[in-house]
């Protein structure tokens, strides 16, 4: 790239009609960059707003001078605007009956003694010494063993600390951490499949 060519954002057009305070009306496109919708970029403008002229010349409108911007639909638009709202209900509602699902699965899935309390599936010292070490409580599900487990092997393992050009010392550190890592894991992952 060479010192005279501009980085220029990829952005949307979406037809609109400025209103001016003076009276005077513009049509045109707001230009919206990429990953970023038309209401976003008008209400996070600050100061100025990038428009092309319906001739096609880009320029940039005080937003101290602009009374209301109106997007302009054809009937395509408005028809996919319809669809992207059906789509997105549609989408709430599957997400509130999945999150439903996996509360009540999680509700049956919780050991509760008679009084309703939720019972913890550790028993002995060691198993709390396994959660201590995992940095996890005693209620913890499989998935945050995993997911803890996992992180805390990306940390410690020596292969990539050697290729960070850590010190043989804290390698060898690191090594016996994972060791513990480790039987921790086992440790609690028996105790929660058992459970």
């Amino acid at each position: 790239m060479s010192a005279s060519t501009t980085y220029k954002r990829a952005t949307k057009k979406y037809a609109a009609r400025i209103d001016h305070i003076d009276g005077d009306t513009s049509s045109g496109f707001v230009l919206v960059p990429v990953g970023t919708d038309f209401v976003t970029t008008i209400t996070q403008a600050s100061g100025f707003l990038n428009f092309e002229m319906d001739g096609g010349e880009e320029t940039y409108l005080s937003l101290s001078s602009v009374k209301r911007i109106t997007e302009v639909l054809d009937a395509s638009s408005r028809r996919r605007q319809e669809e992207d709202a059906r789509t997105a209900d549609t989408r709430a509602r599957t997400q509130a009956e999945t999150d439903k699902q996996a509360e009540a699965e999680q509700t049956t899935a919780d050991p509760r003694d008679r009084s309703g309390e939720r019972t913890s599936p550790f028993s002995r010292n060691e198993e709390y010494e396994a959660l201590d070490i995992l940095g996890l409580g005693e209620y913890a599900t499989r998935e945050e063993l995993q997911g803890t487990y996992r992180r805390l092997v990306k940390l410690y393992h020596p292969d990539r600390l050697r290729g960070l050009g850590v010190s043989d010392k804290k390698i060898a550190y690191a090594a016996e951490r994972l060791a513990e890592i480790n039987n921790a894991y086992k440790l609690i992952n028996k105790v929660l499949k058992a459970a």
